[in-house]
């Protein structure tokens, strides 16, 4: 294995990246220059690693992310350590987690997982009415973002200054109601819908009506907003584990207390919706990551550093399954039955409560 050394992004850039990428992501809202990384071996490989820090949300849990692009050699040692780097000045810089494409044969090493089931909805493209949003949209997207219905999985969050970055790399396709408010968007990647939102069902079917005509397969989860509309117009969904040499998007949880604070407000709403709203009592997860305790008082959530006496405890929770559950990936019973945690029988109900499963 090659030594592999980690510095800053400095200006001489190396010829791995198109400039006008680059400065793209020096152009981001939450742009940090300590984000950017540049790998150098001894035997000659290099490589940059962007991280550009982005916000998502589940139900009213929001994730503070590092998204990661890699430049150049693909070697596994230089891979290894550029993401271990980027975790290392993601923590440093508040976010508590990483979202980076990488093969899942690969990705798997190091816990990293997809947030969802691997889901394509077929679809037979639109009349091709839709336009591109224009800086003038930008608070009705914003809008959008935090009003409409949303699906149970992890979702992009987006406030006025993220929509006008997104205006310069590639604006959305937005449908108008008669006063010229804004009812519905799509983003698309290679002909594909990635992401939309519509501000009811009416609009998402009149979306999707008006998609262009090579728009062929929405890349969307069962129960978003959209898909649900053109399952009701007659599409079709295909559904299964995620293929194993294919590159996708995957997730792993670094900093496990900022992550766990930022769904106290959830957890909150999911007890007080169960059947132990009034529960006095304390769950206590730990693994290879750390201890955490959530603390539940008759309504009231805290969470703190440390385990201690627990009426309920999950032990050796593995990194890769407690993002699972904070992201709604899997449930604490399936985690238990492959070995990737440990839990008695009679607290497998509340911990599923604060962890519910996002399909």
């Amino acid at each position: 294995m090659s030594n592999v050394t980690i510095s800053p992004l400095s200006t001489a850039i190396p010829a791995l990246i198109d400039p006008a990428l680059l400065a793209h992501r020096q152009r981001h809202p939450r742009y940090q220059p300590a984000l950017h990384l540049f790998a150098t071996t001894d035997r000659g490989d290099q490589a940059i690693g962007l991280v550009t820090h982005t916000r998502w949300r589940r139900q009213l849990a929001q994730f503070e992310v590092g998204e990661v692009e890699l430049f150049g050699s693909a070697h596994f040692d230089v891979t290894e350590t550029l993401l271990a780097a980027a975790a290392e000045t993601a923590v440093a810089a508040g976010i508590a987690w990483l979202r980076c494409a990488l093969p899942l044969s690969i990705a798997g090493q190091w816990g990293m997982i997809p947030a969802t089931l691997h889901s394509r909805i077929t679809w037979h493209g639109g009349d091709g009415t839709l336009i591109p949003a224009t800086l003038a949209d930008v608070a009705d997207l914003v809008a959008l973002d935090q009003h409409a219905p949303t699906p149970r999985c992890v979702t992009p969050l987006r406030y006025e200054p993220d929509w006008r970055w997104q205006m310069r790399d590639q604006p959305p396709l937005v449908a108008h109601d008669q006063l010229g408010r804004i009812v519905g968007y799509v983003l698309l990647r290679d002909e594909h819908v990635i992401e939309g939102r519509a501000v009811d069902a009416g609009a998402a079917r009149d979306l999707l009506c008006r998609l262009p005509h090579s728009t062929h397969e929405l890349w969307l989860t069962p129960d978003h907003p959209l898909a649900q509309a053109a399952l009701e117009l007659g599409a079709t969904l295909m559904l299964h584990l995620p293929p194993a040499d294919g590159i996708l998007p995957v997730w792993i949880v670094i900093d496990p207390l900022t992550a766990l604070r930022a769904h106290q407000a959830a957890f909150r709403v999911r007890i007080a919706a169960s059947r132990y709203a009034d529960w006095y009592g304390s769950v206590a997860l730990s693994g290879e990551w750390g201890a955490m305790r959530i603390e539940c008082r008759a309504g009231k959530v805290h969470i703190s550093v440390g385990t201690g006496i627990a009426d309920i405890n999950v032990w050796q929770l593995s990194n890769s399954g407690l993002s699972a559950l904070l992201l709604g990936r899997r449930s604490v019973s399936d985690l238990r039955a492959t070995n990737e945690l440990r839990c008695a029988d009679h607290g497998l109900e509340v911990v599923e409560t604060l962890f519910p499963v996002s399909a």
